[in-house]
C-alpha cells in the first residue's frame, strides 16, 4: 500500500512500513542500466531540495510528535508533503559503498547533473542571432524603414514577403494614378474624350458653344413644300450630361463580383480596368430629356395646316328655265396620321438628331362627290302635274303661288314652308278671290285654289324621298289628285312643310301654263332606274246623315233658304310610298292616314 493512499487522519490503526532510505546521488558516469533502482523499491524524496541528497549525519532531526504504533514510520513517510519519485537513478543495495560525486561537495553534483553550459551558451547565441535576423529581415514592416543594399522582407498572411523596389515603384505609380480626381483616360461622352479631366471640367466641356450645338437636337419636318424645325429653340430640352459622367468617373474606381474566390485583389482588378481603358475606350452617350407635351402640341399645329377637308363639287346655279345646272370643281382633301408623326418625331429626339430632316407624305382624302358626279347624278328627281279649271281668278292665284316658290333651294338640313314661301295671300300681292274650303263649306276666298299648288308640290316632294313634316288633307277629297294625296294650306294656320333630308341641295321648279300646275325637285336622284310612287286605300268608309240640318240665318233675306253644305260621305284613307326598281316594285311603306269627315246637307233659312 503507498503511503499516500493512507488515512492520515487514523495512523494508529495502519501497519508499520519500512522507513525509506536516503541515498547519495551517485558518481558521475555511473548512470547505468544495472543501478537504476528496482521498480518494487519504495525510494521516496522529499520536497527540501537543497537536503535531499546530503549525507545521513548532515540531515535534520525532526523530533517524534507522536507515541504511537506509526511513530516507527520514517519521517518521509509521515510528512503529508513527501511525494514519491520515479528514480531514474537505480539506488545501491544496503552494505554498497555509497559513491560521491566528482568533485565532492554539494554544488558540483547539481551543476553536472544539469548539462554542458556551453552548449546552453551557444544555443542562447544562435537564438540572439536568429532573433537579430528577424528583426533585420523584419524591420521594413515593423519600424517602416527598408534597408538599402539588403532585401526587406515582411511577414504578412503566414508568409514571407520579399520587398520588390520595382513593383513598389510600379504600385505606388498605379496607386496614385487612381488616387486621381479625374476621370481616368479613353472614356469619352458624346463623341468628346473626357479622360484626365474632372467632373467639373468635363461638364463645362461638353456643355461648350460648339459641343452644345453637336449635342442638340434638330429635326426638321417636311410636307410637301412646307417644313417645320423642331428643336430646343421651339421644345424646352436638356441631357442628362451630370448622371452620365457620374457613371464615366465611376469606372475604374469600382469592383466586380467575378474576383470572389479568386488570386485577383480588388486594387488589381480596377488598375487593369483603367489599363484596359488605353485600348478599349468606353464611349458613352447622354440621352435628351423634353418637354413631351410641347412636341404633341407642336404635332398638333403643323397637323392643323395641313389637314384639309375635301370638298364635294357643289352646285354653281341652276336655271330653272334651261333647267340646267353649273357646277364647281371638286377639291381633294389633305390629312396626316398625327399620331404617327409625334412617334416618328419622338424616336429623332431621342437619340438626339441633328439636321435629320423627316418628311411626311400626307394622305389625300378624294371626295365624296366630284363634278362628274354632279353632271351625272344631278337632274330631275321627281315631277308631278294636276290640271287646273277654267276659272281664270282661280289659275291667277295658282300661277301666283307657283311664282313665289318656283327656284327655292334648300340645303341639307334645310326645311321649306309653304307659307313662308308665299306669305299671306293678299290683293295687293295681285291674288284675286276665288273659290275655296272652309268649315265644310265651299266659300269665295282671296287666294282661293292656291292649295292646288301646295297639292302638287306635296306629290313631288313625296316622290323625291324627302321628308314630310306637316301635311293635312282638305275637308274632303279633291278632283284634282287622288284621295289621301292632296296638302290643303290656309294662312296662318294650315301649313305644309318639309325638310331636306339629303345630303346635297335640291332645287324647287313650279310653274302654270296652259291650265296645268307643275313641281319638279331637282337634285341628286334616288340612283339609276329607282323611282317612288303613291298608294291610296281607303280603308274606312263613313256615311253621313240623310236627316237634313237646318240652321237660321238672319242675315237672308226674309223668306229665302239656301244650301250651305251638302251631303258628303266620310273616308279614313291609307297612303302609301312604293319604290320601284326599274318598274319592280322593291318596298313599300306607309307615308300617312287621312281621315275625311261626312257632312250632314245643311240648309240655312231666315
Amino acid at each position: 500500500m503507498r503511503w499516500d493512499d493512507l488515512d492520515t487522519g487514523e495512523l494508529d490503526q495502519q501497519p508499520l512500513r519500512e522507513i525509506p532510505r536516503v541515498i547519495r546521488a551517485p558518481e558521475r558516469g555511473s548512470f547505468i542500466a544495472d543501478s537504476l533502482p528496482a521498480e518494487n523499491e519504495q525510494d521516496y524524496l522529499f520536497d527540501e531540495p537543497d537536503t535531499w541528497n546530503e549525507t545521513l549525519d548532515v540531515l535534520a532531526d525532526y523530533p517524534k510528535t507522536r507515541q504511537s504504533r506509526s511513530a516507527s514510520i520514517a519521517d518521509g513517510d509521515a510528512n503529508p508533503y513527501a511525494r514519491k519519485r520515479q528514480s531514474s537513478v537505480k539506488i545501491p543495495d544496503q552494505g554498497a559503498e555509497p559513491v560521491m560525486p566528482i568533485g565532492g561537495g554539494h554544488g558540483a553534483g547539481l551543476f553536472q547533473s544539469r548539462g554542458n553550459p556551453m552548449l546552453y551558451a551557444g544555443v542562447i547565441i544562435g537564438c540572439l542571432l536568429m532573433l537579430g535576423l528577424i528583426a533585420v529581415m523584419m524591420m521594413p514592416q515593423v519600424a517602416g524603414y527598408f534597408w538599402k543594399d539588403l532585401d526587406n522582407f515582411a511577414f504578412i498572411n503566414g508568409e514571407v514577403l520579399r520587398y520588390d523596389r520595382k513593383l513598389v515603384n510600379n504600385y505606388k505609380q498605379y496607386r496614385d494614378s487612381l488616387k486621381r480626381d479625374v476621370i481616368f483616360e479613353g472614356i469619352f461622352v458624346d463623341g468628346v474624350h473626357v479622360g484626365g479631366l474632372s467632373i467639373a471640367d468635363a461638364q463645362a466641356k461638353l456643355t461648350s458653344e460648339d459641343t452644345e450645338k453637336a449635342s442638340s437636337f434638330s429635326v426638321p419636318v417636311s410636307i410637301g413644300n412646307k417644313a417645320w424645325v423642331i428643336d430646343n429653340s421651339v421644345v424646352p430640352a436638356a441631357r442628362n450630361v451630370d448622371s452620365v459622367l457620374a457613371r464615366a468617373y465611376n469606372i475604374g474606381r469600382s469592383n466586380t463580383t467575378a474576383i470572389i474566390g479568386t488570386a485577383m485583389t480588388p486594387f488589381r482588378e480596377r488598375v487593369g480596368t483603367v489599363l484596359a481603358l488605353r485600348e478599349n475606350y468606353v464611349y458613352l452617350k447622354s440621352e435628351p430629356s423634353y418637354d413631351h407635351a410641347v412636341v404633341q402640341e407642336r404635332v398638333n399645329e403643323i397637323a392643323a395646316y395641313v389637314t384639309r377637308d375635301p370638298v364635294n363639287a357643289q352646285i354653281q346655279s341652276f336655271n330653272a328655265n334651261t333647267r340646267t345646272f353649273t357646277f364647281t370643281d371638286e377639291q381633294p382633301g389633305v390629312t396626316i396620321d398625327r399620331n404617327a408623326l409625334y412617334t416618328q418625331l419622338t424616336a429623332m429626339l431621342d437619340r438626339g438628331a441633328v439636321g435629320e430632316t423627316l418628311t411626311v407624305t400626307p394622305a389625300i382624302t378624294t371626295p365624296s362627290i366630284t363634278k362628274t358626279d354632279m353632271m351625272n347624278s344631278f337632274n330631275l328627281v321627281s315631277a308631278f302635274t294636276t290640271k287646273t279649271t277654267s276659272d281664270k281668278d282661280r289659275n291667277n292665284n295658282i300661277s301666283l303661288a307657283c311664282q313665289a316658290i318656283n327656284g327655292k333651294v334648300l340645303m341639307p338640313g334645310e326645311s321649306f314652308s309653304f307659307n313662308e314661301s308665299t306669305g299671306q295671300r293678299t290683293t295687293a300681292k295681285g291674288y284675286r278671290s276665288a273659290g275655296a274650303i272652309a268649315a265644310g263649306q265651299s266659300i269665295e276666298e282671296v287666294g282661293g285654289g292656291i292649295c292646288q299648288v301646295s297639292s302638287t308640290l306635296f306629290n313631288a316632294v313625296a316622290r323625291a324621298d324627302l321628308e314630310i313634316v306637316s301635311r293635312s288633307p282638305h275637308a274632303w277629297p279633291s278632283t284634282y289628285v287622288k284621295i289621301g294625296e292632296d296638302a290643303t294650306v290656309n294662312w296662318p294656320n294650315l301649313d305644309f312643310k318639309f325638310t331636306n333630308n339629303k345630303a346635297t341641295p335640291v332645287f324647287i321648279i313650279a310653274y302654270y301654263k296652259d291650265r296645268k300646275c307643275s313641281a319638279e325637285i331637282w337634285g341628286m336622284t334616288l340612283g339609276t332606274g329607282v323611282t317612288i310612287d303613291l298608294e291610296s286605300k281607303i280603308v274606312k268608309t263613313v256615311e253621313p246623315s240623310t236627316q237634313i240640318n237646318y240652321k237660321q240665318n238672319p242675315e237672308l233675306p226674309a223668306g229665302t233658304s239656301k244650301e250651305t253644305v251638302k251631303s258628303r260621305t266620310g273616308y279614313v284613307v291609307e297612303t302609301y310610298k312604293v319604290w320601284f326598281q326599274n318598274g319592280t316594285e322593291t318596298k313599300r311603306e306607309l307615308l300617312h292616314t287621312s281621315t275625311y269627315k261626312a257632312y250632314q246637307t245643311t240648309i240655312e233659312y231666315n
